[in-house]
């Protein structure tokens, strides 16, 4: 019998997490004989870094390549560590569609693998659970409230849309979250009844009743906690993390793995930044009160000047924002801003006034459940007016401050702001902790280095590993490459595009299986998607693409059971996009993966690498885009069998210096060179 560190007696002998998963991993091991699994080297190999790290203390990162089955290589020794030490396991992932594999794959087998080992088996009952951000929890209670009201919070569709998710609530719901809602629910409906930290709290909200003390209460017992890399960075740039000992996900004593630590630069830099839009915060003020159809809270409890100052509030939001759409932005979609005090002031007394009336009026109500409505949506106007007096004043000189446009008619203005570094905030916070943490990914080295990452997320001092993917690349994989494409760049960019549209129609036409496209904007693809829709409409094959009315799991599936179409993507289609077997036999780079220079936060990072004396496109530019193209053309081969073709439409690859940096990374040695005349033929 396994006893924990805790209560073991000087002649129990102590537990050797690195010999027991040595001998779950090794050739004839318990991994064979419990789940019928085939032997991989470079599973045991990264199981047994794991191992060591977790009993030496010690950081690690580890890249894994595709199918090496990295999954459980961390998961055994991180819940024997954590049962045996009585220290949770913090799992973060960046995508649903890991946490889903982990959930319904992943941990069933670790469960069946712990209950196949004799001496092991007791610990095959450890207790998981899965957390993500408060808000995307239902709360009952606010359900109940809404319900109660709706006459006075909700028009019509609105009304509809709360009838749904209530009847969802009742008979459907497992976890409560608006994930498992399909059609996602209604943004103003969802904010009115999820669970908000001023209604849903301990003392209020019972497991019994409350999806997310129920969560919290699982949390609270369990020995793996699965997270997304959102909450845990949201969580720290919040004030709580690993040096907090009373509240977050993140004790003092947990340890945490980052799956998918590629994502973790991008994810860091969001959530420990700033974000205002225009749409949440007219929305929250007509949340407060609606002129126009008198719905809202203070519909019965407001007072004359009460509704002046939300009509106040309102204009005042609407003129600040209109300056910024006109004045600030102009033509342009992105605009870094330089200098304090440049944008208006005048929305901050309206907005201030606002915020008073709303503590006023709560203060003299009855209605306890409206007293603490009010007193939230005063607290939320209070971050706003934080939050802009941030962006005005640009208070953090340690941070990029910028206004950009979004949406579907690019109407909504957003204020953001980001860490110039996020290196010296998650040196601090996270890898100055005691406890172990593991970052893990198929693509983090280049040249079988990982100094760039490491550099970028503060973790300079971490160990390293590497193992290879066991995949037969040399056999499986086809590597063609065109060697006359017009340059992507310049101002006529029409033959480009042209050649473009031609080439993935020619590569793709005759190809038995799906075919995907990445491109990395979405000018191009969409380009793309309009020249080419007839054509493929002629074939009688489908055309997808990203954006173009169906989301990014409705492509996949799409992809999947047709096994026969064109799909376009960019951006998110570059990783985490998993379509294993003939469904998707092709994938087509259309242009080497460089980041924009013109974001201001990478302007801003090549200001600060010009004045360290330091060359931008070396430090920053080409390592990343090296790691996101191995993501890329890592979509094509999922698993041992699948076969495909990988063709690379950016000539600059074999014209450019830096284009070795990419050849170097291809996962075979020889490739085809092909021209558009050989192809048209």
């Amino acid at each position: 019998m396994i006893r924990i560190l805790e209560e073991a007696s000087e002649e129990d002998p102590p537990f050797d997490l690195t010999k027991e998963v040595e001998a779950v991993f090794k050739v004839g091991g318990w991994l064979e004989k419990a789940l019928d699994f085939d032997h991989r080297e470079q599973q045991a190999q990264m199981a047994g870094a794991v191992a060591r790290s977790l009993e030496q203390g010690e950081h690690l990162l580890f890249e894994a390549g595709t199918g090496v089955g990295k999954s459980l290589a961390y998961l055994v020794p991180s819940i024997l560590f954590a049962k045996t030490r009585q220290r949770p396991c913090v799992v973060a992932t960046n995508t649903i569609s890991l946490q889903e594999q982990l959930l319904e794959k992943d941990i069933p087998s670790l469960r069946k693998l712990l209950g196949g080992i004799p001496y092991l088996s007791e610990l095959a009952d450890f207790k998981c659970a899965l957390l993500v951000g408060r808000a995307n929890y239902l709360c009952s209670t606010r359900l109940r409230k809404a319900m109660a009201g709706q006459s006075e919070l909700f028009e019509g569709s609105q009304r509809a849309e709360l009838q749904r998710i209530a009847q969802w609530a009742d008979s459907e719901a497992r976890e409560g979250i608006r994930q498992e809602l399909s059609p996602s629910p209604m943004g103003a409906v969802w904010d009115a009844v999820n669970a908000d930290s001023s209604v849903c709290s301990g003392k209020r909200c019972s497991p019994d009743t409350c999806f997310y003390r129920r969560a919290r209460e699982a949390v609270d017992r369990a020995d793996l906690v699965i997270v997304n890399h959102s909450l845990l960075f949201s969580l720290i740039g919040a004030g709580f993390g690993p040096r907090d000992e009373e509240e977050g996900v993140l004790f003092a004593d947990d340890f945490v793995v980052f799956d998918e630590a590629h994502e973790m630069i991008d994810v860091a830099s969001e959530h420990l930044g700033l974000s205002i839009s225009s749409w949440a915060l007219e929305t929250s003020i007509r949340k407060i009160y609606n002129s126009k159809k008198r719905k809202g809270l203070l519909a019965k409890a407001g007072r004359p000047r009460d509704f002046d100052a939300v009509d106040n509030a309102e204009l005042a939001v609407a003129d600040f924002f209109q300056y910024l759409h006109v004045k600030s932005l102009g033509n342009q979609d992105r605009v870094r801003l330089r200098e304090a005090g440049v944008l208006p002031l005048e929305v901050f007394p309206p907005l201030s006034k606002l915020c008073r009336s709303l503590v006023e009026v709560a203060e003299l109500t009855e209605d306890e459940s409206l007293k603490i409505e009010l007193k939230d949506q005063a607290k939320r106007m209070q971050g706003y007016l934080n939050g802009l007096s941030e962006v005005v004043e640009l208070k953090d000189d340690k941070s990029v401050y910028w206004l950009e446009r979004t949406g579907k008619k690019n109407q909504i203005i957003h204020l953001r702001s980001a860490p110039l570094v996020i290196a010296e905030i998650l040196r601090e916070r996270l890898f100055s902790k005691p406890s172990p943490i593991l970052m893990t990914s198929a693509t983090l080295t280049r040249k079988g280095k990982a100094d760039s990452f490491k550099s970028l997320v503060g973790a300079e001092e971490v160990e390293e590993g590497i193992v290879s993917s066991p995949f037969d690349f040399e056999s499986n994989l086809q590597v063609r490459i065109l060697s006359d494409c017009p340059e992507p760049t310049g101002q006529n960019r029409i033959p480009y595009l042209t050649c473009l549209s031609e080439m993935i129609h020619s590569c793709s036409a005759g190809m038995e299986g799906g075919t995907l496209v990445l491109f990395t904007n979405y000018a191009d693809l969409r380009h793309c998607f309009h020249a080419l829709r007839p054509r493929w409409e002629k074939l009688g094959r489908s055309l997808y693409a990203q954006g173009e009315g169906y989301s990014r799991t409705d492509l996949r599936n799409r992809l999947m059971d047709e096994g026969d179409v064109l799909l376009l993507g960019a951006e998110s289609f570059w990783k985490g996009f998993d379509a294993k077997g003939s469904a998707l036999s092709q994938v087509i780079v259309t242009r080497l993966p460089f980041e924009n220079p013109g974001h201001p936060l990478l302007e801003a990072k090549t200001e600060l690498l010009l004045e360290q004396g330091k060359s931008s496109f070396a430090e920053y530019f080409l390592p990343s885009a090296v790691i996101r193209f191995r993501q890329g053309i890592g979509r094509l081969i999922r698993s041992q069998t699948d076969v495909g073709d990988l063709v690379i439409l950016d000539s600059r690859i074999l014209r450019k210096n830096y284009g070795k940096s990419f050849l170097n990374e291809l996962p075979k040695r020889k490739y085809e060179i092909f021209s558009s005349d050989e192809l048209m033929q």
